[in-house]
């Protein structure tokens, strides 16, 4: 029924018990006829587009209603009062609607156990007081809404096991959960601009032992996690408190019990020793402890990863050594951030990774070990180190995935080799600053989806291609700056209708800026200098906030 019109009109049927319709995306009202479905107990309209029209009074006159589901409904307006009057319903889904206000009438169904209001625009204050009274609720969401100042206490909920308030705009400390003996998702999460809460996490949390889900992240939380927060949460599974001024005491080491499958710690300070208490994690899928204040060695323990593990980081951290070979095979292709730290040595043999970031430690040595990577890998930075030596000509090992190669700043030399051609997947190539010679390889142009390459401050010589505007017309950044390309700018350059930065500067480039350079209405930015390029005018740029700056003399 994809795409169709349709208008609920059931007319004499009055013995219906059930109606809906399963992700279908059709366009309809609500006629008042349905208000003689007088034994409708379940009702699902999901995904039918309402076309921003006001939730409609007729639904909260079906006075059996059991279930409604109306979520992703394009439904606006306040939620109306009137649905307090169905004191059987035990399951409501509104969310991913753009429904502004709630009653606090809402509170008072008595005997409702699921109630999702998340992805709207409620807000107005404070959550409903009575909400903390729903003695039968067992699931409520009312995430990535507006709801702001402190929220009520929930210690009437004592059947709840589901409680969403994530990105909102909540502020104040986090309330006493110690009568939510049930719980066991809690999501207080927030992003840049929702939830704030302050103060320190309440002694009571480590008393909620149902818990198999907490997270606390980006919000202001500060203070010591101490045994007393985690000793008693046996079924915890997963755990963020990332992005606040938390720390964990150090006494929890080896005294945890619970096995967790997620662990996001960012930003958390752990250090400086390196963390011994995930020795205790043998089934962790997600590692996350970067910025945790570690300036340490990786203990040899730590290597021996689990084979379920899909994401590893401990970027920006401090730790030192070298990286042991790791052969061992892992379940799915994982990603692994080791950033920003103080690693050196040769890059070891790796496992078959999706993502690998080794960028800003003191690796030295070639590149020879990439020949042996699997194809999987997506996404590789090896930037910021003390790599030498010439690329390998083997990348044709990764032309069905990769999509982001930065081997920026490093000590690599020699010619680019055509095989980069074979990466059509690539969308962004940095090289810059290393002593790369010869002329950009032709086969480049096969790299169609590419949209940032930064190719500056190398020894790189030649014409600028005319291929590079006849073929890369997805290109948004273009840095070819400080190499020592000669002859005129081509006026292919001008196809690159997306273009919004582009430098060309300190090279030998002479002859007259094409007029053509007038139709870059995306550009930000452009950067010429150190040639002999005749300006003609750049009063007629349309580009928005164009920056424009010009390290020579221009003749008209």
């Amino acid at each position: 029924m994809t795409g169709h019109v349709i208008e609920l009109d059931l007319g004499p049927v009055v013995a219906l018990y059930e109606f809906g319709f399963d992700d279908s995306r059709v366009t309809g009202k609500i006629s008042p006829s349905l208000q003689v479905l007088n034994h409708l107990q379940y009702l699902n309209l999901n995904f039918i587009d309402f076309q921003s029209n006001p939730f409609p009074n007729t639904l909260a006159s079906m006075s059996n209603l059991q279930q409604l589901h109306v979520s992703n409904a394009s439904l606006t307006g306040p939620i109306p009062h009137q649905l307090v009057n169905l004191s059987n319903l035990l399951y409501l889904d509104l969310s991913r609607n753009s429904l502004g206000s709630i009653p606090f009438s809402l509170g008072d169904l008595t005997s409702l156990t699921y109630l999702n209001l998340s992805q709207n625009l409620l807000g107005g204050g404070v959550i409903p007081k009575s909400f903390g009274n729903c003695s039968s609720l067992v699931h409520l969401d009312l995430s990535q809404n507006h709801f702001s100042r402190s929220f009520p206490s929930f210690a009437g909920c004592s059947s709840l096991t589901n409680l969403s308030l994530a990105h909102n705009s909540l502020s104040g400390s986090i309330p006493d959960f110690i009568q939510c003996t049930s719980l066991k998702y809690l999501d207080l999460s927030s992003n840049l601009s929702s939830n704030h809460l302050f103060g320190n996490v309440p002694n009571s949390v480590g008393q909620v032992s149902n818990l198999r889900f907490l997270d606390f992240s980006s919000n202001s939380l500060e203070g010591v996690i101490s045994e007393i927060h985690l000793l008693n949460l046996t079924q915890l599974l997963y755990l963020d408190l990332s992005f606040n001024s938390l720390a964990l005491d150090s006494s929890v080491h080896g005294r945890i019990v619970f096995q967790l499958s997620t662990i996001k710690l960012q930003s958390c300070k752990l250090g400086p020793r390196f963390p011994v208490w995930i020795k205790t994690q043998k089934h962790f899928t997600h590692l996350d402890i970067s910025n945790a204040g570690i300036s340490d060695s990786v203990p040899d323990w730590f290597w021996d990863l689990p084979l379920e593990l899909n994401f590893l980081n401990i970027s920006s951290n401090e730790i030192e050594g070298i990286l042991p070979d790791m052969t061992y095979i892992f379940d799915v292709y994982p990603g692994m951030d080791l950033s920003n730290n103080h690693f050196k040595g040769r890059v070891p043999s790796l496992p078959s990774l999706a993502t690998l970031n080794l960028s800003g430690n003191r690796f030295s040595g070639t590149l020879s070990f990439l020949c042996n990577f699997d194809s999987a890998l997506t996404f590789l930075d090896l930037s910021n180190n003390l790599l030498s030596g010439s690329l390998p000509d083997c990348w044709l090992n990764f032309q069905e995935k990769l999509v982001v190669l930065n081997l920026s700043n490093n000590n690599l030399s020699g010619k680019i080799p055509s095989s980069l051609g074979f990466l059509y997947n690539l969308e962004a190539l940095y090289l810059r600053a290393n002593t790369f010679v010869g002329e950009v390889p032709m086969s480049l142009r096969n790299c169609r989806r590419l949209r940032f390459v930064d190719l500056g401050e190398n020894k790189l010589s030649g014409n600028i291609p005319k291929w590079i505007g006849e073929e890369l017309s997805e290109l948004y950044v273009l840095v070819l700056g400080s190499n020592r390309f000669y002859g005129m700018l081509p006026s292919q350059v001008c196809w690159l209708y997306n273009l919004q930065v582009l430098d060309l500067s300190n090279n030998g480039s002479s002859g007259n800026l094409p007029r053509c350079f007038d139709n870059f209405t995306a550009m930000s930015k452009i950067i010429f200098g150190g040639g002999k390029i005749t300006n003609h005018s750049y009063s007629s740029f349309t580009g928005r906030t164009m920056c424009i700056s010009l390290h020579f003399p221009c003749t008209d």
